[in-house]
């Protein structure tokens, strides 16, 4: 046994006997950690109430050698999850993305890109308006670090090149295949049986592209924005309580701007594509976890909930997100 520190994302709790609870939590430094914190239900305990649901929090944790449960000995707060006031949309995109984090990754396989991202994406479905970017680009960055981005400019069995640049009708229609990861050409339908063969459009395929792009820069921003937060911390002793909040409106305001700039690679983009996206990486995560998360059933309500600037969105991408295939 070994006692460890990490920063984590509480992705499930589960009640366990009067006063414990059992956890599953997503951690920069070893990836999934499940275990036990005995006691944190009690009015008093040395969780100081921070182990709620996509929490992000400082763990300290024993380590098991064995298959049973770790035990957690300590959590301290860096952040609650708490989107503002009838922002059910965040809500629902948050859920969403603790399914994923708990379903897709595996015990003690750390991704600690993955968990930047999505500490950055849960830090801005708490304030912001534009979730159904946000979550197209974590949807990219997990499925890239899982190594499981789908093939969208190329055949996936027979490599033809598809000249996605160039084609500018996004309804056309193309053939995907859930099951292999890609798209697949006219000849090799024609010749080959795929099993997870689904019809989707160019444009989704564009979206599904843009997305890794925004996916990464997204990530560039979390890390700028990490690296402010971490220089502030250290310069925090020599400074004044009113100099250190002004410094943080600027490192928020200045973060803001950078994080505003990756929305545009999402929003040039029809609803009709969006929406062509949705129904495709609903299909494919089903498959990717081999099951369907509960929460991809309220997702379409929460992307639906727009606000009044972008009411044609909104009723376009209250559609369902696909199903098992």
């Amino acid at each position: 046994m070994s006692l460890e520190k990490a920063d984590a994302l509480v992705v499930k709790s589960v009640y366990f006997s009067e006063s414990s609870l059992i956890l599953n939590v997503f951690t920069r430094e070893m990836g999934k950690v499940r275990g036990i914190a005995k006691g944190a239900r009690r009015l008093k305990n040395p969780f100081e109430t921070s182990l709620d649901l996509l929490a992000s929090i400082r763990l300290s944790f024993i380590k098991k050698n064995s298959d049973a449960l770790d035990v957690f000995t300590e959590a301290k707060l860096r952040r609650r999850f708490r989107p503002t006031s009838r922002n059910l949309r965040g809500l629902y995109a948050g859920y969403y993305v603790a399914e994923l984090l708990d379903f897709g990754t595996e015990d003690y396989e750390p991704f600690p890109d993955l968990w930047t991202l999505a500490d950055a994406t849960l830090e801005r479905f708490q304030f912001r308006e534009n979730v159904g970017a946000r979550l197209a680009y974590f949807e990219a960055g997990f499925l890239k670090a899982l190594g499981l981005f789908p093939s969208v400019r190329a055949c996936v069995d027979c490599g033809e090149k598809l000249p996605l640049d160039r084609m500018t009708n996004l309804d056309r229609r193309i053939f995907f295949d859930v099951c292999s990861g890609g798209v697949v050409c006219t000849r090799c339908c024609e010749t080959k049986q795929h099993f997870g063969m689904v019809s989707t459009t160019v444009g989704a395929l564009k979206v599904f592209d843009a997305s890794l792009v925004g996916s990464e820069k997204t990530l560039d921003v979390a890390r700028t924005l990490e690296n402010w937060r971490r220089a502030l911390e250290e310069e925090a002793t020599g400074i004044s309580s009113i100099a250190r909040l002004e410094r943080e409106a600027q490192i928020r305001q200045a973060f803001e701007a950078l994080d505003d700039e990756t929305l545009t690679l999402y929003e040039s983009f029809p609803p009709c594509a969006r929406v062509a996206y949705r129904d495709l990486v609903g299909k494919y995560v089903c498959q990717v976890l081999r099951r369907r998360p509960r929460s991809l059933d309220w997702l379409p309500f929460a992307l639906a909930r727009q606000s009044s600037k972008q009411p044609e969105e909104s009723t376009l991408e209250a559609q369902p997100s696909g199903s098992t295939p």
